[in-house]
């Protein structure tokens, strides 16, 4: 792996994934790159929400506030889970269309030249089987590369 892609979260899953991505990060010398994820619906209720504090505050809260927060959490679980592994990284925030998460991870592997992703995903089966959800299953499908998916 020369360069990977991790999509993060604020889930025990996702640190326990960004922590083995950096870990195979180091022992490859490769890149990463955090790509923090708002969906639309979400950035529209929480920017309808401060509507009411713009007009008290004087402030904007724009998408740029919304992509500033996303790098901030992503910096933050960053600092907390591969502060200690000597690897490089970015940060690649995006607010994305609710239907297009899978396509939104695809053009940020695209644009960054990642040879590998690193996503978490579902299992859905009541037996047991692993079934992929349809984001994990679309990058999948769609990517010409290493995916490392992580399980329930």
């Amino acid at each position: 792996m020369d360069r990977g892609l991790i999509v993060v979260g604020d889930t025990d899953r996702h640190r326990a994934l960004l922590e083995t991505a950096g870990e195979f990060a180091v022992g490859s010398g490769a890149e990463l790159v955090l790509l923090s994820t708002l969906r639309q619906s979400e950035y529209e209720d929480d920017r309808d929400a401060l509507q009411g504090f713009e007009r008290i505050e004087g402030a904007s809260y724009g998408i740029d506030t919304f992509r500033n927060n996303l790098t901030q959490k992503a910096q933050a679980l960053a600092n907390e889970t591969i502060a200690d592994l000597d690897v490089d990284y970015e940060i690649e925030p995006r607010v994305v269309e609710d239907r297009s998460l899978a396509e939104e991870i695809l053009a940020v592997a695209d644009q960054a030249d990642v040879d590998h992703i690193f996503i978490v995903g579902q299992k859905r089966s009541p037996t047991g089987k692993a079934i992929f959800g349809n984001v994990a299953q679309s990058v999948i499908l769609g990517f010409d590369g290493r995916v490392t998916v992580d399980l329930e």
